[in-house]
């Protein structure tokens, strides 16, 4: 109890000296004070009682510990061996009446080899043997001590520290609070916009609502496109500082045979964050959708018995997470987007100023970074009250995607899946069945819809997010030229007046090609083509239909 409380002052203020006093049997410090007054508090104050020194580990680097003995100082020369039956060391002694350094191979473990040690230490070099053989005997219990906290680390490679410090019980009960009040995903949204996401409001609390779902039935899995330095990145790192950091794995690069390699629990409720789905090779990207589709991976490989023999073993890794990845090429993995919610990041130029305007404030010291962080701890410890439960819809069966989304089925179960997940945020204002299942409301289905939507229109559109920003932009400035819709462009003069760079131009000018939303009608190879816009879609005559359709369903729920 007295470590607990002295731990707690320390880790507050550190640089306090903290001391113990002990009240006579029976006596409370009110009784004291009532008893002896300020005289003899103050003669209680002045004479503390003396601590004993704990004998602890000095971790001078991987391949030097030291400990301060009775008899001198021990030094372990060289790398502690991780096999728990052996402790065999290079050993160095400097003792405390010398500067002399004295080195000896020992196996701490076989007692009458440190007997025999110390017995010859104390003939030639004037050892205490007694006080010698109980300081290698302490040396042995902190060594073995702590190569277990290495190997337990090692094993089980679970940190708790993140949510042993920040879910104190008045934290707990501010999240609770939180995630029951009324306008729960206005009250996020708002929480995210303090965190530091600028902008991306459709984007920021849809990739949150994925992000939430890793340690629930039916994690979610998001799929953000966008063009290069446009914020991708930025965006799924800072949803994931929203995420419990103990749930969180941040990966840059996978290669193709390390998921195949992980323990068994070690991708269990876990948040996933791929910076680039560049970096995984084709049998990553393999493994990768396996584990988002069956949660669960398996090889056979061969062993060898006991005996020397070879034998097939099936090894099995489990995985139940969600996941964030970013690419600029989400058309290139089919296979993936058809298991992800795909986004698009937000290339307009407003966007660009909130981000420049956030990046100047945050430079001059204008924004309050206290506050973004306090936002980012709420989110983390909403995270952690949360429960998982299976959540049933009765509304399930009385909504249609629009029939022209690509990959529909797969969708429907997103779009049903996200709808659950909106519940289960919710779980503390909604009811539950006798089964102890969370009842879906026509709230949670309106507000899924609303939240769902921009990625349903990305489904149902045949170009990509990026592109569409382009072409959109692109039937902008013709129609505003001298022969309207009829007006010829170069590739040149799209990329200059749009601003954007060769690369990209030239990609999406191909993409609109092979789709034939635009033709070249005039030039060559050599001097350069000219082209038309030969299919002017209306992008926002779709929406307004698709929108309306879901509306009426919604308005037939009430009636329902």
């Amino acid at each position: 109890m007295q470590n607990n409380i002295r731990t707690q002052i320390q880790n507050i203020r550190p640089e306090l000296p903290v001391s113990m006093i002990q009240l006579p049997d029976g006596h409370s410090m009110n009784d004291m004070w009532l008893n002896y007054g300020t005289s003899g508090i103050t003669d209680m104050l002045q004479n503390p009682v003396k601590e004993k020194t704990v004998a602890t580990l000095e971790i001078l680097s991987d391949y030097k510990i030291s400990f301060k003995g009775k008899t001198g100082t021990f030094y372990v020369i060289g790398s502690l061996p991780m096999d728990l039956g052996n402790l065999r060391l290079t050993i160095q002694i400097v003792p405390n009446d010398s500067q002399k350094r004295l080195r000896v191979k020992i196996d701490l473990f076989d007692f009458t080899s440190v007997e025999n040690q110390c017995r010859e230490l104390s003939e030639k070099h004037g050892f205490d043997s007694t006080l010698l053989e109980a300081d290698l005997l302490q040396f042995t219990d902190l060594l073995e001590d702590y190569r277990e906290n290495l190997f337990n680390a090692e094993m089980n490679p679970v940190t708790d520290h993140y949510s042993e410090k920040e879910l104190t019980p008045q934290a707990s009960e501010k999240a609770v609070q939180f995630l029951s009040k009324p306008k729960l995903f206005e009250n996020i949204d708002k929480l995210l916009g303090q965190s530091g996401i600028v902008g991306e409001e459709e984007n920021r609390i849809l990739m949150f609502t994925l992000a939430s779902s890793y340690k629930m039935p039916n994690p979610l899995h998001g799929l953000v496109q966008g063009s290069s330095g446009e914020g991708k990145s930025h965006l799924i790192n800072a949803i994931a500082n929203c995420m419990p950091q103990e749930d969180v794995m941040n990966m840059t690069r996978i290669t193709s045979k390390s998921l195949y390699h992980y323990k068994n629990k070690e991708l269990i409720n876990k948040f996933i964050v791929i910076q680039d789905f560049d970096g995984l090779d084709e049998d990553a990207q393999f493994a990768f959708r396996e584990m988002q589709s069956n949660k669960l991976l398996t090889s056979s490989t061969v062993v060898k018995d006991m005996l020397g023999n070879t034998t097939g073993k099936m090894k099995k890794v489990e995985a139940h997470f969600a996941s964030l990845t970013a690419t600029t090429k989400a058309e290139v993995y089919y296979d993936n987007m058809s298991r992800s919610v795909v986004l698009g990041v937000d290339e307009s130029l407003e966007q660009t100023l909130r981000i420049i305007d956030a990046q100047n404030k945050k430079n001059a010291g204008i924004s309050n970074t206290v506050r973004e962080q306090e936002a980012r701890q709420l989110l983390r410890n909403c995270m952690r009250v949360l429960k998982s439960y299976e959540v049933v819809n009765p509304f399930a069966d009385k909504l249609m995607l629009p029939l022209e989304a690509k990959m529909l089925r797969r969708l429907n179960a997103h779009f049903q899946n996200f709808v659950a997940q909106i519940t289960i945020l919710n779980q503390y204002q909604r009811k539950m069945d006798d089964k102890r299942r969370l009842i879906a409301t026509e709230e949670d289905v309106r507000k899924a819809v609303e939240i769902f939507f921009s990625s349903i229109i990305i489904k149902v559109d045949e170009l990509d997010k990026s592109t569409r920003q382009f072409f959109e932009k692109l039937k902008g400035y013709v129609r505003n030229q001298t022969n309207g819709t009829t007006h010829r462009f170069t590739t040149r003069e799209i990329r200059q007046e749009l601003n954007i760079s060769k690369t990209s131009a030239f990609k999406y000018m191909q993409t609109l090609q092979e789709l034939e939303y635009i033709q070249a009608v005039e030039g060559s190879p050599n001097k350069g083509f000219k082209y038309v816009i030969s299919y002017w879609d209306n992008l926002e005559k779709m929406k307004a239909k698709i929108k309306e359709d879901l509306s009426r369903q919604l308005d037939q729920l009430k009636t329902t």
